[in-house]
């Protein structure tokens, strides 16, 4: 493709005009509304767009992890929403990124901010004790809750079901999760900055079934920002990063059907068709070359692969992914933030950002699958 003139065959192309991170660290010291403000502010700056072109705003977030009801009321002026139109989605930042998306494509906005923000309002000491115990709750509460199921028992529930089906064994999972780990210690969105083994892997502390604490995700914390427009619109911006061609999403079932055990990344298939239909990919190893996707326990690592259709010619999460990084419901734009970093870095000129909301681990969860072209 040329400069913004994406190919032929998208149905909506939606450009990327600004795109935007806070420093993504352990735990952060800054309030919500500020961490919005920081990562808004830049990728407005970024587009050469003012706060008062926004035509909506929508912020991923939720209630819980901010410790206060109706959070969003400190964080919508922040996103560019103050005497304007806004609205929170609770889930991965990957919906409020396709939600803008398809806001432009509608015809109904020239520019919309996607921002998702993860700072929860507990000590970073207590946070996996406190994010499983939120899980918990997001449980059906009069069967799965008493029996204390959260995203961890889940996981290592799936973990444990491929080891005894000799899909894989624990020492293939503890070399990918130390790969990637090693793949993206130099980053400087990585909160895992030092390079492991996968004996270091194995002998981390145990989580569950045969899950470690280096296998899981790198917690993280922070707000990334994106700012998409009209095509039109786009060609009076600065400097524009990309084109969505494609997104897609779908949610799993839940614990009364066995499928999120037997095929957990049917969401993630479905999600995928979506996007390559939109985006008018019929060849993905001929047309995609990069792909970040999530994978919470390195047990779903091969069912995303295989979902999204991705081979071995395609590089797959250059950054480390989430084991890198992994900054709560604001992964989903992070991922894309991956995807383009990889896009103006790389010969590459097509790839995959793919995203989910782990909550409840693989079970009804909701996936995010989005399609990026270079410019």
């Amino acid at each position: 493709m040329t400069r913004l003139n994406p190919s032929a065959a998208a149905i909506d192309p939606v450009p990327i005009l600004g795109l935007a991170t806070t420093d993504l660290v352990v735990e952060s010291d800054a309030i919500l509304d500020e961490l919005v403000f920081d990562a808004v502010s830049r990728a407005l700056k970024e587009a050469g767009i003012r706060k008062q072109e926004v035509d909506l705003s929508i912020t991923a977030s939720m209630d819980i992890y901010d410790g206060r009801s109706i959070s969003s009321g400190l964080t919508n002026a922040a996103s560019g929403g103050y005497l304007g139109q806004s609205y929170r989605l609770e889930g991965d930042a990957g919906q409020a990124i396709a939600a803008a998306a398809q806001t432009i494509a509608a015809n109904d906005a020239d520019v919309v901010v996607a921002v998702g923000v993860y700072n929860p309002e507990v000590s970073a000491a207590d946070r996996r004790a406190f994010v499983q115990q939120i899980s918990n709750y997001g449980f059906e509460p009069h069967f799965d809750r008493p029996v204390a199921l959260t995203s961890e028992v889940a996981f290592g529930m799936h973990a444990v079901h491929a080891l005894s089906h000799g899909h894989v064994d624990r020492e293939a999972l503890a070399a990918l999760s130390a790969e990637e780990i090693t793949r993206g210690a130099g980053s400087a969105r990585a909160v895992r900055s030092r390079a492991v083994s996968a004996a270091d892997v194995l002998a981390a502390d145990h989580i569950n079934g045969p899950l470690t604490e280096l296998m899981l995700p790198a917690d993280s914390t922070g707000a990334i920002a994106v700012v998409l427009g009209s095509l039109a619109r786009a060609r009076r911006s600065r400097n524009p990063r990309a084109v969505l061609t494609g997104w897609g999403q779908s949610t799993g079932d839940t614990t009364a059907s066995p499928s999120w055990l037997s095929d957990p990344a049917a969401p993630a298939r479905r999600a995928a068709s979506e996007a390559y239909r939109r985006a008018g990919v019929t060849d993905v190893a001929d047309q995609i070359q990069v792909a970040e996707v999530t994978a919470a326990s390195p047990a779903m690592h091969r069912p995303v692969l295989d979902a999204l259709e991705l081979g071995e010619s395609i590089t797959v999460n250059p950054s480390g992914g989430v084991r890198s990084s992994y900054p709560g419901v604001a992964n989903g734009a992070l991922r894309l933030l991956e995807v383009v970093h990889a896009l103006e870095d790389t010969d590459a000129t097509v790839g995959v950002s793919h995203s989910n909301d782990p909550l409840t681990g693989p079970i009804a969860d909701t996936t995010t699958v989005l399609v990026v072209e270079g410019i």
